[in-house]
């Protein structure tokens, strides 16, 4: 940034002492172009300021308010532009953070999911499919099978 300041004052000195010999030099108008020879048909063209050392000092006053103001406004638009960056660079965190809050709330739910899924597959495989049917009324109970024991003859008496 200071490298172009610099330039920049460089080329404003450099400009200021070429209008000064300038100033001293007949300009000729040759049609469209202008130059310091004299061309056919071609017409002096004054180069002198017409302005009086009173205008010359206001127009350089005018001219120093107004590089002063754009510099102001310079910062002012720098301020602006760094305020929105840091809003969008806070919204984009935001919706990060919201978006890892979703993928880690979906991997829990699906974590949950797998372990009931597994814990009901278990519980099928544990507990064997026994069910016993009621039996007519009526007839005598009957020991399950492979006790060892005989049935024992039940007598009912009229």
């Amino acid at each position: 940034m200071k490298k172009t300041h610099r330039s920049v004052r460089a080329c404003a000195v450099l400009l200021a002492c070429f209008c000064a010999t300038a100033s001293s030099q007949t300009v000729y108008k040759c049609s469209n172009t202008y130059s310091d020879t004299p061309c056919p048909q071609g017409v002096a063209v004054p180069t002198a300021d017409p302005r009086s050392p009173a205008q010359k000092a206001q127009t350089d006053q005018a001219t120093a308010q107004a590089r002063a103001l754009a510099g102001q406004m310079e910062k002012t638009r720098q301020a602006d532009e760094a305020a929105v960056q840091r809003r969008a660079d806070s919204q984009a965190k935001a919706a990060a953070q919201a978006a890892k809050a979703v993928q880690v709330s979906q991997a829990k739910a699906l974590r949950a999911e797998a372990k009931a899924k597994k814990k009901q597959a278990t519980t099928k495989v544990a507990k064997p499919a026994t069910t016993r049917q009621p039996k007519p009324a009526g007839e005598p109970a009957q020991p399950p099978s492979g006790s060892g024991k005989a049935p024992s003859a039940v007598s009912l008496k009229p």
